[in-house]
């Protein structure tokens, strides 16, 4: 059994899996896995670890709108 790491796009965690055989020598293949951090199923590249679909940003943490200032108005 090999180990293979991949980030869940869900919680943004890194999650550890085992594959029975050897990764592809094909960098383009995808196979579904169960995530035990969030449950679900996800198509992760066994060989590079990146799973289809994730952008890289999971949205969790950072917020895409400029915050305010910060500073208060006298009234």
């Amino acid at each position: 059994m090999a180990p293979f790491i991949y980030r869940c796009p869900i919680t943004g965690l890194n999650v550890q899996g085992w594959i029975a055989d050897d990764p592809s020598e094909d960098g383009a293949t995808y196979e579904p896995v169960a995530c035990t951090a969030c449950t679900r199923m996800h198509s992760v590249n066994l060989k590079s670890g990146k799973v289809l679909g994730d952008d890289g940003d999971s949205g969790l943490g950072a917020s895409k709108s400029p915050r305010p200032s910060g500073g208060r108005s006298r009234r």
